[in-house]
């Protein structure tokens, strides 16, 4: 059984840290989630928590070198 455990964070620390952080716990099916006032990794997601989403969005295609369809 997994628990989940808090992240340390302060007011200087950058959400690409705390992600850099979570992200091996997020490939093993645990979730990086908050409350508002801590983060946490943990199995499930509680009442009152949301999902802050780990994976990065894939960079849009170069549409610049596509000649016009018009």
């Amino acid at each position: 059984m997994t628990t989940a455990q808090t992240i340390p964070y302060t007011a200087d620390t950058l959400i690409d840290e705390v992600v850099l952080i979570a992200r091996p716990s997020t490939m093993r099916g645990l979730y990086l989630i908050s409350d508002g006032k801590r983060v946490i990794v943990s199995p499930v997601v509680p009442p009152g928590f949301f999902k802050i989403a780990v994976k990065a969005k894939p960079h849009a295609a170069n549409t610049e070198a596509m000649p016009c369809a018009a």
